[in-house]
């Protein structure tokens, strides 16, 4: 057996009994807690090994009010019963940082001349470690909830008007309870209906 894969405990709590609470534990989560799990995330695989996702915590009380602004109304209750809320955010200038993690100039230049392919790309490639991000929280012990449900430029104007991040998704932290408030879990599609080879 390889040592590499993980016992049926960690794969309950990473995938098939972890829950998006609508409910969490009285319990802070720190911004300390959030570094330990980016350090982690971070290596996961990317196109080009770019790194475009950046994270925002609503710490203060005007960042938590100006969120809670921008939610849904069906989003509000959920975003104010979070312990913390996070901001997933491409960087729009992730090419910037080629430096550290290795892409090269010619690929910065191009992504320099093309902003709306480099918008596609940074959105494709924050999402894709925004996935990360959720398992690795999880793995931290922690709950979390994406939410879409939100005023994706009127949050920008509020938080990010002087700096290139862009919001994506919302994410409710925090340590869950046997008392989710997520409803039953509902199914999923099967391997049958969601894989095939061509």
């Amino acid at each position: 057996m390889s040592p590499f894969i993980l016992d049926d405990l960690a794969l309950e709590r990473l995938f098939t009994g972890a829950r998006s609470n609508i409910r969490f534990a009285d319990q802070p989560v720190t911004m300390d807690t959030i570094t330990q799990v980016w350090d982690l995330i971070k290596w996961g695989p990317t196109a080009n090994n770019t790194v475009p996702l950046r994270i925002a915590g609503a710490t203060s009380p005007h960042a938590r009010a100006r969120v809670l602004a921008h939610a849904a109304e069906g989003n509000r209750a959920k975003v104010e019963a979070a312990p913390l809320v996070l901001i997933a955010a491409r960087d729009e200038r992730f090419h910037d940082h080629f430096g550290v993690t290795g892409g090269t100039d010619t690929a910065a230049a191009r992504f320099e001349g093309d902003p709306e392919a480099r918008t596609r790309f940074a959105h494709t490639n924050a999402m894709l470690q925004t996935g990360y991000l959720i398992v690795g929280l999880r793995a931290a012990g922690l709950a979390v909830r994406p939410l879409g449900g939100f005023n994706r430029a009127g949050l920008d104007a509020d938080l990010f008007a002087d700096s290139p991040w862009r919001s994506e998704v919302l994410l409710l932290v925090g340590y869950p309870t046997d008392d989710h408030g997520a409803g039953d879990r509902k199914g999923r599609i099967d391997a049958a209906d969601a894989i095939k080879e061509i």
